[in-house]
């Protein structure tokens, strides 16, 4: 079983997530490359809030090959051209993941190599043997 926790001697996070996650030892750990919110057609997908839906599906999508769901997410980095963004993104993010919550990074960058995207999120997840 992964633990998660923030332990009390610890700041405590400012939203939610958990700033420790420690998985079994007898897991095995599966990184899925960052993804984008593109829609179907492969266009992207206007606003952070509905990249960040997007995103999510794909990620849903990908775990789901291996067998996984949002459950088993260990580790998230959200990387978002905006901080006028991290609203959005924590809205979605908040209301997909299950409890309790993932540790959770989110990095404000200069852009990405596509013009017009707004949001990339890469996980790391965890498979029990």
């Amino acid at each position: 079983m992964i633990r998660f926790a923030n332990p009390p001697a610890a700041p405590q996070p400012p939203s939610r997530y958990s700033q420790v996650a420690v998985a079994p030892a007898n897991a095995e750990f599966v990184f899925l490359s960052g993804q984008v919110g593109l829609n179907d057609d492969g266009s992207i997908a206007e606003g952070a809030e509905r990249q960040a839906e997007l995103t999510w599906k794909h990620i849903e999508t990908l775990l789901a090959s291996e067998g996984l769901t949002l459950a088993d997410v260990v580790k998230v980095t959200g990387y978002l051209t905006s901080a006028d963004d991290v609203g959005a993104y924590k809205t979605v993010r908040d209301r997909l993941m299950p409890e309790p919550p993932p540790a959770s990074t989110v990095v404000i960058v200069s852009g990405f190599v596509a013009k017009g995207l707004l949001v990339e999120i890469d996980v790391v997840a965890v498979k029990r043997a």
